[in-house]
């Protein structure tokens, strides 16, 4: 009776941990298919006990909006017609953006300013850049110092049109372009979204083009 007990309790653990690994599997795929987050380097710790009647073979994730902090958080896990908040801890390592030197406030960044190095994501301050490129012609509206993480709340655009300045539009729409010339409403980088006013007074949106024009598309 008592190797019976043994091997019930054996067998409970085992299905514990074979449910847990397939849990931990289906949310390292979540991860990697919705963040682009490699396996390799990250950790997956969960906050809250697992049952094994609550792991299944085609769950859904769904992140909660209420984040504790920058690495524990809660996710709702649905399995069929049950659902459950799992509340997990999501230890990273990665490349991040520090500045190599000073940067003055007003400075349109460069290369040579930056500095990629490896580390725990975890604790970075939200927006901080992952990668050189997508600092590289930002403005920095403040002083960044030595080693300091770079983040989005730091950086602008580098303006190429500017308010109030006459704009090259192009109206695109079906099987037509007409140019025509009018006013910027805001300031704006490639790639960026600003409003710009045409000699009859009507207002529209356009994205700015690597040619400085204001594309509208009707």
């Amino acid at each position: 009776m008592k190797l019976l007990k043994i091997f019930f309790i054996l067998l409970f653990f085992l299905s514990f941990k074979i449910s847990a690994d397939d849990l931990i599997n289906h949310l390292n795929k979540f991860f990697k298919k919705e963040y682009s987050l490699n396996t390799k380097n990250f950790k997956i710790l969960f906050h809250v006990p697992l049952k094994t009647n609550q792991v299944c073979k085609k769950p859904y994730f769904l992140l909660s909006n209420h984040f504790h902090n920058a690495r524990l958080f809660d996710i709702l896990y649905i399995c069929g017609h049950q659902h459950r908040f799992l509340k997990l801890e999501l230890q990273v390592q990665g490349q991040y953006i520090v500045a190599k030197k000073k940067i003055f406030r007003g400075t349109k960044i460069s290369e040579s300013d930056l500095k990629s190095i490896t580390g725990s994501l975890n604790n970075l301050p939200n927006g901080t850049y992952l990668n050189k490129q997508d600092v590289i012609n930002r403005v920095n509206l403040r002083d960044i110092f030595p080693f300091q993480p770079i983040t989005s709340f730091m950086t602008r655009a580098f303006w190429v049109i500017r308010l109030n300045k006459e704009v090259t539009i192009k109206f695109k729409g079906n099987n037509f372009e007409i140019i025509t010339t009018g006013k910027a409403l805001d300031n704006g980088g490639i790639n960026e979204k600003i409003r710009i006013q045409i000699k009859s007074g009507k207002i529209f949106t356009g994205i700015i083009n690597n040619d400085r024009e204001v594309i509208v598309v009707l």
